[in-house]
């Protein structure tokens, strides 16, 4: 696929204490399987090899309509969205079923329209569409086909857009597993890494249980509440050979564990029919608290569409826009530290200039403070 940023869309991230623990939806659980295509895993065909398979848990006391909600994959390090679709309650037909809702303390199931496995076909409430189905009034895709093709070194996003229609407007990164703009290497430096990591909480040393987003069935830890709304640190050193971890670096088990691998066993033996996938829609080891939802949605939405940053890509110089917004600061992050900042001067309205001439080309964070510090949002900027 060509390269190019118009799917960026100048798309937000959401962070900061207007974004309260338990007020919004996150994912729970991720499923990248093992298995082999046309092997017969205990379905009514024999696997596709597409086993894959993520869970969105509400955190909250209220129903959740699901229509401004999408999933995205960024794959293999790029910067730009290669998959997103809508998320849409229905049948492996692709038909409507029901209310587009998630009832309070509930999960939704999002599988790969090709998975055969009886743990994931009965726990889905959506089989994604084709690999490569172009957006259409008969389908939910947004951009490129079904996500829920991803594999270990490929960074998936939960997206609301503000409009309340997936697909319109700029969307609101909700969550976010892997590291956009990365692409995790094998040991070997190949190609085909994954996003790994151990935790002293899991084990040290030789008991050390290993968190991966490939060939492993791994769940949100059940303390956690809320999504990763700022695109992480590189999990390794950029162009290191063999990969060697960033101190501060992204670690996928900080967040998750693992409750099923195909790669059983010390020595990392094979077998992928062992892999498990029957905690998929529940997420009942949840321990942390439950909010209101709708506290999220009035608050951020408002400052967000007061607030535009242009342009995209930009080079040399950008504009952030203030308008009916009282702004304390601004300041432009990437994976590496490298940052620029501006104060405003809280007045509701003005524009502020940045000069990124010194910026490399790539992804940057726009963070975005208000006047009382109670609301935060990041907007994405390209330099070229």
């Amino acid at each position: 696929m060509k390269k190019n940023y118009l799917m960026l869309s100048a798309a937000l991230l959401l962070a900061g204490a207007a974004h309260a623990q338990g007020t919004e939806l996150f994912f729970s659980e991720y499923n990248e399987g093992a298995h082999q295509m046309g092997q017969p895993y205990g379905g009514a065909t024999n696997s596709t090899g597409n086993e894959r398979a993520l869970e969105i848990f509400n955190p909250t006391n209220n129903i959740v309509n699901l229509n401004p909600y999408s999933v995205r994959r960024y794959s293999n390090g790029d910067t730009f969205i290669f998959q997103e679709e809508k998320v849409f309650r229905s049948d492996a037909s692709h038909v409507a079923v029901g209310a587009n809702t998630l009832s309070p303390r509930s999960t939704f199931v999002i599988a790969c329209g090709e998975a055969t496995l009886p743990d994931i076909v009965s726990a889905a409430n959506q089989f994604c569409s084709p690999y490569a189905t172009p957006p259409a009034a008969s389908n939910p895709v947004i951009i490129g086909g079904g996500p829920i093709y991803f594999s270990g070194d490929d960074a998936m996003a939960l997206v609301r857009y503000p409009s309340g229609t997936a697909g319109v407007g700029n969307g609101v990164i909700v969550d976010l597993i892997g590291v956009i703009g990365e692409r995790p290497l094998l040991q070997s430096c190949a190609t085909g890494g994954n996003w790994s990591g151990t935790n002293p909480l899991d084990g040290t040393g030789t008991s050390a249980v290993f968190v991966a987003s490939a060939n492993q069935s791994i769940t949100r830890r059940a303390t956690v509440s809320r999504g990763i709304t700022v695109n992480p640190a590189a999990q390794n050193v950029p162009a290191s050979c063999p990969p060697t971890r960033a101190a501060g670096g992204y670690n996928i088990s900080d967040e998750w564990v693992m409750y099923s691998t195909a790669f059983n066993g010390p020595g990392g033996v094979s077998n992928p029919g062992g892999q498990l996938y029957n905690q998929l829609g529940n997420h009942n080891d949840y321990t942390g608290p439950f909010g209101t939802y709708q506290a999220v949605l009035s608050t951020m939405s408002k400052f967000d569409s007061n607030i535009s940053v242009y342009p995209n890509p930009a080079h040399g110089t950008a504009t952030v826009e203030i308008k009916d917004a009282k702004v304390g600061s601004v300041t432009i992050l990437n994976n590496l530290g490298q940052r620029i900042s501006a104060e405003a001067k809280g007045q509701g309205q003005e524009k502020l200039q940045l000069n990124i001439s010194a910026l490399k080309p790539g992804l940057y964070f726009v963070q975005i403070l208000s006047a009382d510090g109670q609301t935060k949002i990041y907007k994405e900027l390209v330099v070229e």
